[in-house]
Order: C-alpha cells, then sequence, then structure tokens
C-alpha cells in the first residue's frame, strides 16, 4: 500500500483465502479509474498472513470439523458457519463486551480436536487432517484474540497514510469482524465530515445489510447487492464531484444489466502486496463471464443460498470476454483463473473455448457448471483450456437429486465423472445429505454401487447439508417440514453484544430441527465405509479400462482387490462404445448392428450379452437406462488432435456447430482504469 495521495482506499480484511485477488473491489478500481477517481487495495489479509504464518491463517480460513467418521477417514465438509475467524477479532469490535473465548473453544472442541488413529488404519484411509491440531491453535487463536485491539489499531494508522476520503470494505466469508473492528477505529480518530467509511459485499446483501446499518453506525453506507452501479455516485457525493448525489445509510444497488459495461478488473495492488512471498510464484487470476444462474431462474436448488439479489442471468460477449483472458494473463504472467460464475453460460462452449483453441492459448480455467454435458461439450471445454470442473454433483441418488431439485440423475451424474476421468480432468464434487424426505434405502443403494465405481474419482466429501439464507430451505421451511429456524450458535458467541434478533439478522447461516428428525449417520455408515473404500481404491490406482493390443481389444478389471482382462468379441466392443453415453438396450443394439459386419445380432444374444456386462458391473443401469463404466483412456487423444487441427487450420468448426468468438472492435474493446 503506497503512502501517496489517494482519494479511495478498498480494504481486504482477514480472512478472506489469500491465493488469489479480491475480484469485486478490483473490479470497482476500474469504475472509478475510468471517471479519473484514484484508489487502490489494501490486502489485509494477505499481511496478516505474513504476520501469523501460512499454518494458522489457513487454519482460521478453512477451519472444519470432521463431523462424519467413515471407518479411519474424517470427510472434511466446508464448514465456515463455525466463524472461527470472526471470533479473533471480537474483542476489537466490543472490548469488554467481547463473548468468552474459552466457552467458545469448549463448544467448538468436540468439532475440531483430531484424534489420534489406532490400529487398522490403512495408507490410503488416513485421516485428512487440518494444517494445525485444535488443541494447538487454540492457544494460538487465543493469543491472536487478546492481539487483536493492538492490530487493529496499527492498521487504522496505515490506512489513513495518503488520507482517503472514503475507505470501502469489501466482507465475504469471514471479514465482517475485522471489518467492522477496523471501521470504529478509523471512526474513532476521523470524523465523517473528512473520511467516509463504505461496506459491502456479499455478507450486506439484503436484511443482512440492513441489520449492520442499523447496528453500526459508525459505517456511513452499507451496500446490498452488486457495488458498480454505485460506487461512483456515492465517492462523487464525497468528493463534491459533478454528478453525486446524497444517498442513503442503506443502499440496494440495482443490478448490472449489461456485463460488457465492467471493466476489466485491476490486480496491480495484490501483485505488488506478495511480491516478495513464495505465493507469488503460485497465486491465480480470477475473472468472471457472467452473473446469477439460468437453471436457479428455472428450479433453485432447494440449499443454495446463492444470488440472494436475484437469479437474473447475464453474461459477458464472448469475444469480449476472450480478449479479457488474455489481457490478464499477458498483463500479471499467470495463466491459471478461478472464474467466479455460479454456472458456466452454455452458449461459451461453442465460442468462447473455440477461440482458445483456435489460438493456441496456454490459459487454464476452472468452471462450475451442471452435470448433464454432452460429451462433444465437455470435449471442447477441455480442449479449451478447462482443467478443473465442479459440477454441482451433491448425490449418486436419483429421487434425492429430485429432493434438490438439481435437474439430473445418478446417470448423468457418474457419466460425467467417467467423462472427466476419460479427458484427465478434476471434478470435483461432494456427497450431501440430510435433506428432508431421504429414505436411508437410497443411502444403501448408493454403498451397493460404490464398488462398481472405485475406478473413478471420487467425492471430496461428505457433508450434511446447511441451512444458508436466501435458500427455498431458508425462505419456505414449513413447505419441508422444518422448523425452529434459528441462527448458527457460533453467532451468538460473534455478535453476543446484540441482541438475539439482530444476531439472526445478520447471520447467513441458520440451524433448524426436521420433523420426525432422524440422525443420519445411523443410516449412513456403509455410504460412508464404502466411500472410504473408494477413495482408497482410486489413489492405489484401481482401473476398469479398455486396452487395445494388436488388434484385439480386452477390459482390465482390478476392482475388488483381483486384476482380470477378458477379451472383448467386436459386437461387444462395439456395445461398450455405444455405452460410453446413457442408452436404451435398443437404441444400443442399434449402434451394434450399424457397425458389425453381416446380418444383424439377434435380440436374445444381445439381451444374454447384455446381462454379462450387468454381472460383471461394467455396465449400470437406472430404469431402462443404461451406461458402461469402462473406462476408454485413449479419449485424452480426441483433445490433442483437436487442438492441433484447429491451430493448423483444418478443423470444420461446423461438426460442432461452433464458431469461434472474434475480438470486438474498437468500440467494443475492453475497458481498462489504465
Amino acid at each position: 500500500m503506497s503512502g501517496d495521495s489517494v482519494q479511495v482506499r478498498f480494504v481486504v480484511a482477514p480472512f478472506l483465502p489469500e491465493h488469489q485477488p479480491a475480484l469485486g473491489v478490483s473490479t470497482l478500481i476500474g469504475v472509478l479509474g475510468r471517471s479519473g477517481i484514484s484508489a487502490d487495495v489494501s490486502y489485509l489479509n494477505v499481511q496478516f498472513m505474513r504476520q501469523i504464518g501460512w499454518e494458522l491463517y489457513y487454519y482460521l480460513s478453512y477451519a472444519t470439523p470432521p463431523e462424519i467418521l467413515a471407518g479411519e477417514m474424517a470427510f472434511l465438509p466446508a464448514s465456515p458457519d463455525l466463524l472461527l475467524g470472526e471470533m479473533v477479532f471480537a474483542p476489537a469490535l466490543w472490548g469488554d463486551a467481547a463473548s468468552n473465548w474459552e466457552e467458545y473453544a469448549d463448544r467448538l472442541t468436540p468439532l475440531l480436536e483430531v484424534k489420534q488413529h489406532t490400529s487398522g488404519a490403512t495408507p490410503g484411509g488416513a485421516r485428512r487432517e487440518q494444517a494445525l491440531h485444535w488443541g494447538r491453535a487454540r492457544e494460538l487463536i487465543r493469543a491472536l484474540r487478546e492481539d487483536s485491539p493492538r492490530i487493529v489499531r496499527q492498521w487504522a494508522q496505515e490506512i489513513l497514510k495518503g488520507k482517503p476520503r472514503v475507505v470501502g470494505f469489501t466482507s465475504t466469508f469471514q471479514q465482517s469482524v475485522a471489518s467492522l473492528a477496523l471501521a470504529k477505529e478509523l471512526r474513532r480518530l476521523v470524523p465523517r465530515e473528512e473520511l467516509t467509511l463504505i461496506m459491502g459485499g456479499a455478507n450486506c446483501e439484503g436484511d443482512m445489510g440492513k441489520a449492520l446499518s442499523d447496528n453500526f453506525p459508525f459505517m456511513d453506507h452499507v451496500v446490498s447487492g452488486e457495488g458498480e452501479g454505485v460506487i461512483l455516485d456515492l465517492v462523487q457525493g464525497v468528493l463534491g464531484g459533478k454528478g453525486g448525489r446524497p444517498q442513503p445509510r442503506y443502499v440496494a444497488a440495482p443490478q448490472i444489466e449489461d456485463m460488457d459495461s465492467l471493466p476489466m478488473p485491476d490486480f496491480d495492488h495484490y501483485f505488488a502486496a506478495i511480491k516478495d512471498m513464495p505465493m507469488a510464484k503460485r497465486a491465480n487470476l480470477t475473472a468472471e463471464s457472467s452473473r446469477g444462474c439460468w437453471w436457479g431462474a428455472k428450479a433453485h436448488c432447494t440449499f443454495c443460498g446463492l444470488n440472494g439479489s436475484g437469479m437474473a442471468y447475464r453474461s459477458k460477449d464472448a469475444g469480449r470476454f476472450v480478449q479479457e483472458l488474455r489481457s490478464l494473463a499477458g498483463r500479471y504472467g499467470f495463466n491459471f483463473f478461478m472464474m467466479a460464475d455460479n454456472i458456466l453460460d452454455l452458449k461459451y462452449i461453442k465460442s468462447v473455448f473455440p477461440a482458445l483453441i483456435e489460438q493456441g492459448d496456454e490459459i487454464t480455467m476452472f468452471y462450475e457448471t451442471k452435470s448433464n454435458l454432452r460429451k462433444e461439450q465437455l470435449e471442447l471445454m477441455v480442449a479449451g483450456g478447462v482443467t478443473e470442473l465442479q459440477p454441482g454433483i451433491e448425490s449418486l441418488s436419483t429421487p434425492i437429486l429430485e429432493l434438490m431439485d438439481k435437474g439430473t440423475t445418478r446417470l448423468q451424474n457418474i457419466q460425467l465423472i467417467k467423462w472427466c476421468e476419460e479427458f484427465d480432468i478434476n471434478v470435483n464434487w461432494n456427497i450431501l445429505f440430510g435433506f428432508p424426505g431421504e429414505t436411508p434405502e437410497e443411502y444403501a443403494e448408493m454403498a451397493a454401487l460404490i464398488p462398481a465405481l472405485v475406478h473413478l474419482p471420487p467425492p471430496g466429501g461428505c457433508g450434511r447439508i446447511r441451512m444458508d439464507r436466501f435458500a427455498p430451505y431458508w425462505k419456505t421451511p414449513e413447505k419441508y417440514q422444518l422448523k425452529n429456524v434459528r441462527q448458527k450458535w457460533a453467532y451468538d458467541y460473534v455478535y453476543a453484544a446484540l441482541p438475539a434478533e439482530e444476531r439472526r439478522r445478520i447471520a447467513y447461516y441458520f440451524d433448524y430441527d426436521l420433523e420426525g428428525d432422524i440422525d443420519p449417520t445411523v443410516y449412513l455408515q456403509d455410504t460412508l465405509k464404502r466411500t472410504e473404500e473408494w477413495r482408497d481404491g482410486f489413489s492405489r490406482g484401481v482401473t476398469l479400462e479398455v486396452k487395445t493390443r494388436a488388434g484385439t481389444s480386452s477390459v482390465l478389471d482390478t476392482r475388488g482387490g483381483e486384476s482380470r482382462e477378458t477379451v472383448l468379441t467386436a459386437d461387444e466392443l462395439l456395445a461398450l462404445k455405444a455405452l460410453d453415453s446413457i442408452q436404451s438396450p435398443r437404441a444400443v443394439l442399434t449402434k451394434v448392428n450399424e457397425g458389425r459386419e453381416g446380418p444383424p445380432l439377434p435380440e436374445a444374444d444381445f439381451d444374454a450379452m447384455l446381462e454379462r456386462f450387468l454381472e460383471r458391473r461394467w455396465v449400470i443401469r437406472e430404469g431402462a437406462r443404461h451406461l458402461s463404466l469402462v473406462l476408454d483412456r485413449m479419449e485424452r487423444q480426441r483433445i490433442i488432435d483437436l487442438k492441433m487441427a484447429a491451430q493448423l487450420g483444418k478443423l470444420d468448426w461446423a461438426r460442432f456447430g461452433a464458431t469461434p468468438a472474434t475480438t470486438p472492435g474498437p468500440a467494443r474493446a475492453v475497458a481498462s482504469s489504465r
């Protein structure tokens, strides 16, 4: 952070993860820069990590409880609702009114303590531990809490260098208490006439923002929603510039309808903050190509609390977005992007990715999408740079997926997991449980299915669903037989000085009771044990795949602890290829007959062959739909061939129904703060 004069200073407080720049404030810098207003970003999260060390910072940012034990494995679902990071700065905000740390820590102990292994642990089944044991972390965090008022006072002096007229705080995840404590200290030092304090971000949406505005009067404005549409008026109102107008304390920002009107984010201050740190070599970029959720606008997933301000889906022009990715990668020297989108715009598959393929860009990225992709769609995405995918897979039970309103099926989920393994990309997914209306039988069926899947990427974790603000479960709990909805217990410690109703208004995470509630851990044990075996098997390289040698094809199956190789007939090979995607038996038979030489295969012979596949668990079915589980690792060659043909100008894009996006002309060039 420079001591030079600056008009606006944005603050990124702990405990935002430190591995990438903050996208929101980086975009706001561009908005202000277009009007000649100077702004910078103070990455206090990076500074604090440098001060306390990576281990402890990581623990405070990501600490998650081992809620479910499966054999020797602890599945650690993300649990920011513990608010452990928020508790660190509570004394700086509340002073003597801060809640008792020991009482809170005692309540946390059975959730976070890491128990020692006993005999019987397997190498693949070792517990995934936290970076620190809770016993040691507890003492370090106590010391940090005691030191938090001094830390905040030091931050305030740094923030005031250069005499900014506006200080803006972004709050997502566990950033609210540190931001509020710092804002309170700034207000103590500088009167409102000389310094305006603004807060925005996901923690300020809707009634959460109104509660922050009502309970923390030292904050001049709290912005709910997309800040790019109001930041200029707020700042100009302070600076007295032309166009500024008075704004209320709580500001409901409008949605940005034209995504192409947004400037390219400015990450200069982030990379300056990390330039002499080891993470400078492993940081990644972030970008957004869209906002909202096109699926959520049709059917809101019952547990999803994202897009509280509105689901309306908007995306950037494909050519403009390609140019933005190339510009950011060229400017900062990093090629991997964590896309902030809730869901991929499917139109990009036939425009953005072909453009990246054609030009041979080395850009790679993470995206979220739905699991009902076709293989040719995934092929274009992977060839275009997608190396990590989060497809919203949260169960392998179609009835449970229906309870979620996911709009997908068990077979679609498994199909995509299989294709990701064939194309060699990381697929991030989890098993969630505890849905209102779920039955133990579904988990028994899932447990019975898992041994057939151990050659495919396993779930990253298994966790009980949360109730998040804005989710259908929260909006209409009575519809799902949920009762006694209340803020998560951790809010009662973090915001102990506020009345209970105000804590409820600030909360994003909630507890609830389910009518006729049955502890899911009772009927989940077999599923968890099998999932542990899955992770173990996959880590050991268990496989089920087609092998071709000297013109002869076979299936190698090492599931179940044995290695079996079965030679395939020509008809069996044709059938397995047809079953690479979900098919009905009749459709498979048709494809076999189209590919075979000689007369059609008798239906009885086909039925017998399909039954053998099912018995060997090479194929699974749901109703009348069937899917092969057999991998063809040579499918990776499709990606190589596609990229080579495109870069040599020999690819017929019409075969994919695709048209590579073109770079926008001067009138649509990417706006920058430079």
